[in-house]
């Protein structure tokens, strides 16, 4: 359940980020972060 918690945060903030500053290209940084979370937090379920 807080994986879907976290995903839909980071969903929300980059489309809050995105449609605010018009910078689609750029917010891939947010997804990023996101990816270093979910591979952090698997090796540590591990």
């Amino acid at each position: 359940m807080k994986k879907l918690f976290i995903t839909l945060g980071t969903v929300l903030v980059y489309l809050l980020v995105s449609i605010f500053t018009g910078w689609w290209a750029i917010t891939w940084v947010i997804w990023v972060f996101y990816f270093v979370y979910m591979v952090a937090d698997m090796y540590k379920n591990q």
